[in-house]
């Protein structure tokens, strides 16, 4: 499997580590969720699924993956024991934490790869804090999303289905067991209720799962396979990087340097970096 955690920042030194950042300009971070997923897939499924595809991010890009840790805001998931969750104050101030030492060792910019829609309002308002403190420019990769509008005949967007079968084989096989999968929800009524929540107009805000699915999950986890979700990890980070080098490409000029926290810097491609590590 072509994951990479040599990229991952706590295996590097920090020499290693200093150098990446300050070479690239370029960070990835990534943030995922500790709920439960039936029988056959980890509590952690989110967490390795984001950390899988932001390992083949960071590698395309040369940099490295900081990641937040593996439990995210997933509250409505609490009925089930062994579920964690954080508080959305609590995910956004370790992010604007973690940003705030990237930009200080160099990074101008921060790729936040997310597997987890608990986690979005949050992250969105975390990386704007984040700009406006640190000087970086945030771009966020909601992977699972990515995943299924790649991939929407095999890769349902359901709970603990093939999409997140498939992520986690990507990441390690060994961690699904097909073998030992419970009761599903029915699959039709649980996408017409997540469907709910899933408004971009005019929608519900989630606040117990058993909502959506009452035996916690839904899907058809047996339509994945470990040789289809490796190439599909692959797809998903080519995905990511192709779109975040438009934005660079797009935004490269947008921000004034009067715009800048007085703590940072500019370079000359437009690009803003804390000038702590300077210091």
């Amino acid at each position: 499997m072509p994951r990479h955690p040599e990229r991952l920042i706590e295996r590097l030194a920090q020499p290693a580590a200093a150098a990446m950042i300050a070479a690239t300009k370029v960070a990835v971070v990534a943030t995922g969720s500790v709920e439960q997923h039936g029988g056959h897939l980890p509590l952690g499924t989110d967490a390795f699924a984001a950390s899988s595809i932001a390992e083949r991010v960071a590698d395309r890009l040369d940099t490295l993956v900081a990641c937040l840790g593996p439990v995210g805001v997933a509250h409505y998931h609490l009925a089930w024991p062994g579920t964690l969750s954080l508080r959305p104050s609590t995910l956004a101030a370790v992010l604007v934490d973690v940003a705030g030492g990237l930009a200080a060792a160099g990074a101008a910019r921060i790729i936040v790869v997310n597997w987890h829609e608990g986690n979005t309002p949050t992250l969105r308002l975390a990386s704007d804090e984040a700009q406006r403190m640190h000087g970086v420019q945030v771009v966020i990769a909601e992977s699972h999303v990515i995943t299924h509008t790649l991939f929407p005949q095999e890769m349902e967007f359901t709970h603990a289905g093939s999409m997140e079968t498939a992520a986690v084989l990507a990441y390690d096989a060994s961690l699904v067991h097909l073998d030992r999968v419970s009761a599903a929800s029915d699959r039709s009524a649980g996408e017409v209720a997540h469907g709910l929540f899933r408004r971009p107009d005019v929608y519900p805000v989630l606040r117990d799962f058993h909502q959506v699915a009452p035996t916690g999950w839904y899907g058809r986890p047996e339509l994945a396979s470990e040789e289809r979700a490796e190439q599909i990890a692959e797809a998903v980070a080519d995905h990511v990087v192709a779109r975040a080098r438009e934005i660079w490409a797009a935004l490269a000029d947008a921000v004034p340097a009067d715009a800048v926290p007085a703590d940072a810097a500019v370079r000359a491609d437009g690009t803003a970096a804390t000038d702590r590590a300077h210091r």
